[in-house]
């Protein structure tokens, strides 16, 4: 069954996500949502976001769960399968990699003068310009969309999981795209979100802002509009 839908999945490590199918999966595999939702947040019809999600739920992909409402008809939330979520591995081998090694290299001099948020800080800082060190140099695509694909794909070896999920008419001089993260790239907290920003400016080449009103409040993903 699984098979039916795969040419639609999203596929990691470099590929943006492909059809309404592919932005619904990738979209749930962070959390479950309703129709409502996933029409906000992927800009498509709620009728179309049903039809797509009978074909996921009918190949044993997503699954709907009734939840009671106040005053109504109870609404369903929708969320992946075990199936569905094992099409996403997660991997955070990279990054612990990075962390532990910027731990290491810190003399105990300068840790016995950081408390814990000023270590936190001073190791986001310092593994922030390592990747950029060491990613930038290799970001060689032609246009923007294609700079973002590799920068999903090198991201996702790091463990810093973004997709691709748009692109304008990459032949103009308005050429935008937006990539929205979970995680470490997604987070309120800790100058991340802004360091994010500066991580994707950088390897880019490009203005990066957040696009608030995709933002959904009961979700932790944020879009970042990538403009050339």
């Amino acid at each position: 069954m699984f098979g039916t839908v795969d040419r639609e999945m999203p596929v990691h490590q470099g590929r943006r996500a492909r059809g309404t199918k592919g932005q619904i999966v990738s979209l749930l595999r962070y959390s479950p949502m309703s129709v409502l939702e996933l029409a906000e947040h992927t800009g498509i019809a709620g009728s179309t976001v049903r039809r797509h999600l009978d074909v996921l739920m009918r190949d044993g992909i997503v699954v709907q769960q009734p939840v009671k409402a106040s005053v109504g008809r109870p609404k369903f939330l929708f969320s992946l399968t075990d199936q569905g979520s094992e099409h996403f591995p997660r991997n955070y081998a990279g990054l612990v990699t990075r962390l532990v090694s910027e731990v290491l290299l810190l003399t105990p001099d300068q840790t016995s003068k950081m408390g814990g948020n000023d270590l936190v800080e001073t190791l986001y800082d310092n593994v922030l310009e390592r990747l950029i060190d060491d990613y930038k140099p290799r970001i060689t695509g032609e246009n923007l969309l294609e700079r973002a694909e590799q920068v999903s794909s090198y991201m996702y070896l790091e463990g810093i999981d973004f997709q691709v999920r748009y692109s304008a008419d990459i032949s103009s001089d308005t050429e935008e795209i937006e990539m929205y993260g979970l995680g470490m790239t997604a987070r309120y907290e800790d100058g991340v979100i802004e360091r994010t920003k500066f991580l994707l400016s950088e390897l880019l080449d490009a203005k990066v802002s957040i696009v608030e009103t995709d933002h959904l409040p009961t979700v932790n993903i944020l879009t970042y509009l990538i403009t050339k």
